[in-house]
């Protein structure tokens, strides 16, 4: 949901002559995702919703409760 509505955004700005037509990206190159719901962190793990706990390789601060979670794996 959330990519289509980043999408349509894009195409507003750019019929409104705010900003230039969206560039499609290659899938695979720096992909992201948006999260929408409760997480869980703990010491290098994230908790998703449906899909459970998730080690990380970097160590996250305990206890935090995020309020919205965009992630870019720069891979």
């Amino acid at each position: 949901m959330d990519a289509l509505r980043h999408l349509s955004n894009a195409w507003k700005r750019c019929f409104s002559k705010v900003s230039g037509v969206p560039k499609f990206k290659k899938k695979g190159k720096d992909d992201g995702f948006t999260l929408d719901g409760s997480i869980t962190v703990g010491f290098n793990h994230i908790k998703l919703p449906r899909i459970g706990w998730i080690k990380t390789y970097e160590i996250l601060p305990d206890n935090v409760t995020p309020c919205g979670c965009n992630y870019n794996s720069g891979i």
